[in-house]
């Protein structure tokens, strides 16, 4: 499905009373933010970064796409434990963007497989809306409510408000 298409079914569905409805730019960083929600919550894209060792560095940067680190292996596919204070040998993700490896070996490299965020999506101009949104199709439905909650909590918040049916409805779809 492509951004063109989540646009119209915005249009015309959860954005209809909103004048942001004619505002691609604004749509489509809520549709970023819904894609972000999905991601977060669903494993959708996985991803490998591997790591090469060098004697005396410890700190290893990920790459900025990592939402959540599944696993870190060696080149012969043993896992390291991961953030296990009790283990001397586990590796620990001291940041967001950053792991530290007790004893690194020059040579040695490190698998990392972890869960990936998706690919921000930009609107530039009409051609945009020819961008592929990375979702699967059963996965429309709570897109469209996400951006309906954020787009109508951007107007009013109050706990009552039409936002907060979007957002259980993005909950139960």
């Amino acid at each position: 499905m492509t951004l063109g298409d989540v646009v119209t079914q915005l249009k015309y569905g959860e954005l209809q009373s909103l004048a942001v409805k004619d505002d691609n730019t604004a749509i489509t960083s809520y549709v970023n933010l819904a894609l972000q929600a999905l991601y977060n919550r669903f494993t959708l894209k996985v991803s490998e970064q591997i790591i090469p060792l060098k004697d005396n560095i410890v700190e290893y940067t990920l790459n900025e796409d990592v939402m959540t680190i599944e696993g870190i292996y060696d080149e012969n596919g043993d896992e390291f434990a991961l953030d296990d204070d009790t283990n001397l040998f586990s590796i620990q993700q001291v940041d967001f963007e950053t792991i530290q490896v007790p004893n690194p070996s020059t040579g040695a490299t490190l698998s990392v497989i972890y869960k990936a965020s998706p690919k921000i999506l930009t609107y530039i101009d009409e051609s945009s809306l020819n961008s592929r949104v990375p979702v699967p199709p059963q996965l429309l439905e709570p897109l469209l409510h996400y951006v309906g909650y954020r787009a109508h909590g951007s107007v009013n918040g109050d706990i009552k408000a039409e936002n907060n049916t979007h957002y259980m409805r993005f909950i139960a779809s």
